[in-house]
């Protein structure tokens, strides 16, 4: 089946913490992970981003693919392709959405949907499994 949406499980440290993002959805009903529609001619990796951007005003840099998760939205069948992303910069956001920063139980807790929290879990995963990580993470947190 073809990816129809990207989206980013992002994380970076505050004070040794390992911190993830969630945002509020276009509603404000739900906590979610930044995600969307991969527009023509876009690949997943750059949409993945592009609604980080949009959605959070974070700038970010791809560690990892992680699983691709399938779901249905409001009987359309979606195929989204998670990144796993840290967060290295922030601008403004072109949409205006909640967003927190939290460590990765807060982020199971508030997540509204279950691929969200599966796509999360595997990128918290992924990370405690690196020996040799690409930020200095304290495994301890994870």
């Amino acid at each position: 089946m073809q990816m129809t949406h990207a989206g980013a499980v992002t994380f970076r440290l505050a004070d040794r913490r390992l911190l993830f993002l969630v945002v509020s959805s276009s509603t404000g009903a739900h906590w979610v992970l930044p995600r969307g529609h991969i527009e023509a001619g876009e690949t997943a990796q750059s949409a993945a981003l592009r609604e980080l951007r949009e959605e959070a005003g974070v700038v970010g840099e791809i560690v990892a693919p992680l699983s691709p998760q399938r779901f249905e939205k409001s009987g359309e069948k979606v195929v989204a392709q998670y990144y796993l992303v840290h967060a290295v910069a922030e601008t403004q956001a072109m949409e205006s959405r909640r967003a927190q920063w939290v460590d990765v139980e807060a982020a199971r807790q508030l997540l509204s949907f279950e691929e969200a929290r599966r796509a999360l879990g595997e990128g918290a995963e992924w990370l405690a499994q690196q020996e040799s990580a690409p930020i200095d993470i304290d495994r301890s947190v994870i």
